[in-house]
């Protein structure tokens, strides 16, 4: 089998990230064999001059690569959080975030915290809640699904607790966010 080199790139948070990254590096003749949020998986070796240009593209697009073991864990750590609330199987399996990460990375969970606030400035356990509720806002614009169904997808564990957790960040109930969101597509898309 061919040797693959893996990077991991900080910045990525979107399908277009994903596209910009993997254009750029087969501008500069990497055959990249996948791409997603965070991570890149090329043929071969690359050299460190390869590394260096592969570096400067990043950065014209307000990326760049991880090289600290450090960064690589949280970076791996926020791409897990991510995956695992799009999945949408948060209720399917009975297990806390902290024991999912904790088995996932094969690190003690008081450490992985601690390293995750020391270096981000927020909670992990915070941090967890905000991208819950970031999935809950898009669920509410992008889909129809009842607000208990979006509950249930988000793992949190009634329609009271998400609806506690979305007005304490956002001064809104879900309810009455997608209402005003509905009524400001209606409103852009009327005829002037």
């Amino acid at each position: 089998m061919n040797k693959q080199t893996t990077l991991r790139i900080r910045g990525m948070v979107c399908d277009r990230c994903v596209s910009v990254v993997r254009h750029d590096l087969e501008a500069l003749g990497i055959l990249v064999l996948q791409t997603r949020l965070g991570v890149v998986t090329v043929e071969g070796s690359l050299s460190t001059g390869q590394l260096a240009l592969v570096q400067s593209a990043l950065e014209a697009q307000g990326f760049s690569l991880l090289n600290d073991k450090k960064e690589l864990l949280l970076q791996g750590v926020k791409d897990f959080i991510k995956a695992l609330i799009e999945s949408g199987d948060l209720a399917e399996r009975n297990q806390r975030f902290s024991d999912r990460l904790a088995e996932h990375f094969a690190v003690d969970y008081p450490a992985l915290s601690a390293l995750f606030s020391s270096t981000e400035g927020i909670t992990l356990e915070k941090y967890v809640i905000l991208q819950r509720l970031n999935r809950v806002r898009e669920l509410l614009v992008y889909t129809d699904l009842a607000v208990a169904e979006i509950a249930h997808q988000t793992g949190f564990s009634t329609v009271q607790h998400l609806a506690n957790q979305f007005k304490r960040e956002t001064g809104l109930t879900p309810a009455f966010f997608r209402r005003v969101r509905r009524e400001k597509e209606r409103l852009q898309s009327a005829p002037v």
